[in-house]
């Protein structure tokens, strides 16, 4: 088993841009191995070689995190929104490759935040569709060598994919070596009903980890179970990254939900959230 620890940009902005490159610096002076960058559906405005070189000199491996909107979701049953998301993400992917990262996060199968009431017969053919465009994605994505990582998101933020055992019946159907999936302790405290069992049956394409508090606060300072987390690790031999993720107040926290500040200070949630990993998630 071996984790690198690694922090979501969106702990302080919503879309990362060039002018956000000292958080590279900060996030690196606080002792992570990697950085997840979550740089939004502009991405092309970022030159992906000064990232890369910036990355490379502060010695910070890279993941990359994000969602879809309306006009990339390729589950919808539009035809053209299909074509456009299968394009945007395969773009990506190159984009990707250039940085660096080997691994796009997310619950990159639906619209984000599309939350309807469907009969089982129309959430079938969504589902379908997405599987299909994922295969097509997985296909155009292989060359880059990047593999995108389905997150199961809870009822709240998403309709699709809510809990560990649907992104596993989803990369099933999909059944393609380059799209895999993640979990994230914040959902899975919601939506599943035994963490360290849900890690152990994703076991096959599990890629990915968000380490995460379950009211998005400070890792440690919650109710996980992270004995349970790292025994389930060690048991499926988890070597990957351990991202913490939360969010910046403002647009994208109020996004999530989320009220009121959860820390006076918005660095305390990755440097102690840190600390506190380490010592409990490395065997």
């Amino acid at each position: 088993m071996k984790v690198k620890f690694g922090v979501n940009t969106l702990v302080w902005v919503l879309s990362f841009t060039e002018k956000d490159f000292p958080l590279l610096d900060k996030i690196a002076g606080m002792g992570f191995d990697a950085v997840e960058i979550t740089p939004g559906v502009e991405y092309r405005k970022l030159d992906p070689a000064k990232l890369s070189k910036k990355l490379d000199d502060l010695g910070l491996e890279v993941t990359l995190c994000g969602g879809l909107d309306a006009p990339q979701d390729f589950s919808s049953d539009d035809a053209s929104i299909r074509e456009n998301g299968i394009n945007f993400m395969i773009d990506w992917a190159a984009w990707a490759k250039d940085v660096g990262a080997e691994i796009i996060g997310g619950p990159l199968y639906s619209e984000l935040g599309k939350k309807r009431y469907l009969s089982p017969e129309e959430r079938k053919a969504e589902w379908d569709r997405s599987a299909e465009s994922l295969k097509r994605i997985g296909d155009g994505i292989a060359k880059y060598g990047i593999t995108i990582a389905l997150e199961p998101i809870n009822r709240f933020e998403i309709d699709m994919i809510n809990t560990s055992w649907q992104a596993f019946d989803m990369c099933e159907q999909v059944n393609h070596p380059n799209i895999k999936l993640m979990l994230d302790t914040f959902h899975m405290n919601i939506e599943d009903r035994d963490i360290g069992d849900a890690i152990r049956s994703c076991k096959k394409h599990l890629v990915h980890f968000h380490t995460c508090s379950n009211n998005r606060g400070i890792p440690g300072e919650d109710h996980v179970p992270w004995a349970d987390v790292l025994k389930a690790f060690i048991d499926i031999d988890y070597e990957g990254f351990g991202v913490i993720e939360s969010f910046a107040q403002g647009q994208v926290a109020a996004f999530a939900n989320i009220w009121r500040p959860l820390v006076e200070d918005q660095d305390d949630i990755p440097r102690e959230g840190l600390q506190f990993l380490k010592k409990a998630l490395l065997d």
